[in-house]
C-alpha cells in the first residue's frame, strides 16, 4: 500500500464520520426546534415558528422560562439577552480573555435558563436533566428533552 491509498482510505474515513456527525447535528435540530416549536404553541407564545430559526430559537426560548434570576438580580428582557448575548459569544468569544469570558457567561446563563425550563416542565427531573445536560451536551441532550417535553404543560 502506497502512501496515497493509505490517505485516500484515510479522507474516506474522516468523510464517513463527518457526513455521520452532519446527519445526526440535523436530527438534533430538528427535535429541537419542534419540541420548542410544540412547547411554544402550547403555551399560546406569539409566532412559534421562530423556534426553526436559529438564534431566534433563543427569544422563544426565554419567552418560555420568562425571567431569570441570578442572586438577587434579575435578568431584564431574557427574550432580548438570550439571542444578543448568542451573538455577542459567538463574535467576541475568540478574543483572548474577555472574549473567554463572555462566552463563559452565556454558557452559565444559557443552563441556568434551561434548568428553569426544565422545573417549569419537569421539576422531578430537572436537576437530572441538567446535569446530563451538560456533560452530555456534546451529543446534544437538551435538544432531546426539548422532544421529550414537546407536549407537556407547565407544572410550576
Amino acid at each position: 500500500m502506497d502512501s496515497n491509498t493509505g490517505a485516500f482510505a484515510l479522507l474516506a474515513i474522516f468523510g464517513a464520520f463527518a457526513f455521520v456527525f452532519f446527519i445526526l447535528a440535523i436530527v438534533l435540530y430538528v427535535l429541537g426546534s419542534l419540541g420548542l416549536y410544540k412547547l411554544a404553541q402550547n403555551t399560546g407564545i406569539e409566532n412559534p415558528w421562530l423556534a426553526w430559526i436559529p438564534i431566534a430559537n433563543l427569544y422563544i426560548l426565554a419567552k418560555l422560562v420568562k425571567s431569570v434570576k441570578l442572586g438577587s438580580f434579575e435578568v431584564p428582557s431574557l427574550e432580548i439577552v438570550l439571542p444578543v448575548g448568542c451573538l455577542a459569544a459567538a463574535i467576541l468569544g475568540n478574543i483572548p480573555v474577555i472574549g473567554w469570558l463572555i462566552y463563559l457567561a452565556y454558557v452559565v446563563l444559557l443552563v441556568i435558563v434551561f434548568y428553569k425550563l426544565f422545573t417549569i416542565y419537569r421539576p422531578q427531573q430537572a436537576t437530572l436533566w441538567i446535569v446530563l445536560s451538560i456533560v452530555l451536551s456534546f451529543i446534544g441532550m437538551p435538544f432531546i428533552f426539548l422532544f421529550i417535553m414537546r407536549n407537556d404543560r407547565p407544572v410550576a
